[in-house]
């Protein structure tokens, strides 16, 4: 989780222009739907290099897999940026222990969110 923060930190301070139209909460779910594929591309290369996943992948066939990864990496790009702000995520890209704390919400934001769902 920590390298897919690391992308959408990147992502977020090389665009200033996106970061300044991310004021409105309009915006910032456009920010949001532009973030969700690569939070789902991380997240699927995070899950596949898993341990437990492989071992799980073991008993489940190609579509059980396919699907079981497109339910868990879609549940966390809709929850890893609920209610963080772009203010938020511009300090972070520039303050090491304000992206520590940035990750932790994302990672807690996609844990409650996907929790519900499973």
């Amino acid at each position: 989780m920590r390298y897919l923060l690391k992308i959408l930190l990147g992502l977020i301070f090389m665009s200033s222009s996106m970061v300044y139209a991310a004021t409105s909460g309009k915006e910032l779910s456009l920010i949001q739907k532009m973030l969700k594929p690569l939070i789902e591309q991380q997240c699927a290369s995070e899950l596949k290099a898993s341990k437990i996943w492989q071992a799980s992948a073991l008993f489940l066939s190609a579509a059980q897999q396919s699907r079981t990864q497109n339910k868990v990496c879609g549940c966390v790009s809709e929850n890893a940026m609920r209610d963080i702000s772009a203010k938020e995520i511009l300090i972070a890209s520039v303050n090491e222990s304000a992206k520590n704390e940035l990750m932790t919400r994302a990672v807690m934001n996609s844990l409650k969110g996907c929790a519900q769902n499973f």
